[in-house]
């Protein structure tokens, strides 16, 4: 983006940062998870057996845990839970990996608890819905490939096509625009990462209610951490925070 800047009838173009608004952070992610109780946490860009490494936020710079994965979220209490590339689900229980039931392609946390995936089995859309009863993977109607959780414990989906889905009642509410990801914050503000290529991915997006409006800068992945506040990695893996 070029701003012109003038001083008396001197005329200078100033190349301005497309992220202007946005703060970079410390290290490099491929995703990025934000929990209700205001920790964040990512997967790294460094490779491992099973995908790539796991990191939390210290509020500074990011501490690296053990085992690695591919999709991260965070639960209301702070509690991360990941997909691995073999599709496999863990969640961190007493400083370990607890391995759940089920394949999954991404996975979201809701602000009340609530845990939804994306699975590994295809489906018109993407791939099957499922909802966490406690005790196994209760399955939901539709397909997608990106997912997230509002604080009503309702999923927000985008499919294989764009299309994004907010789920009322035992239905799927088509919403305008097209996506590549999804994110809600625990206040409720719902962010995308749109279809419209940009510097740095895609071009990014809140929910007014009614459409969605576009804010500058370009990401390929987003989470929304407990005060609104959207944290983005963007095609270059660099990750950014909105102030």
């Amino acid at each position: 983006m070029k701003k012109i800047i003038l001083f008396g009838s001197l005329i200078l173009c100033v190349l301005t940062s497309g992220m202007a608004q946005w703060k970079k952070m410390p290290g490099l992610g491929k995703d990025i998870g934000a929990s209700a109780n205001g920790s964040i946490w990512i997967i790294g860009s460094d490779k491992e057996d099973h995908g790539f490494g796991i990191y939390k936020w210290t509020g500074e710079d990011w501490t690296k845990v053990d085992g690695s994965a591919v999709a991260i979220t965070v639960d209301n209490s702070g509690v991360p839970w990941v997909v691995n590339a073999e599709g496999e689900i863990y969640r961190r229980k007493q400083n370990a990996w607890q391995k759940m039931p089920g394949l999954a392609k991404d996975i979201a946390a809701g602000p009340n608890g609530s845990i939804w995936i994306v699975g590994a089995d295809k489906e018109e859309g993407g791939y099957g819905i499922y909802r966490w009863s406690g005790e196994g993977w209760k399955k939901i109607e539709g397909g997608g490939i990106r997912i997230a959780v509002d604080k009503a414990a309702k999923a927000w989906l985008v499919n294989e096509n764009g299309n994004i889905y907010k789920r009322e009642q035992y239905s799927w509410e088509k919403l305008p625009g097209l996506g590549k990801d999804i994110a809600v914050g625990a206040d409720g503000s719902v962010w995308i990462v749109g279809t419209d290529k940009v510097d740095g991915g895609y071009g990014i997006y809140k929910w007014t209610g009614e459409d969605w409006k576009k804010v500058e800068g370009g990401a390929v992945r987003i989470a929304v951490d407990k005060a609104g506040k959207p944290w983005v990695i963007n095609a270059e893996n660099n990750i950014y925070r909105k102030d």
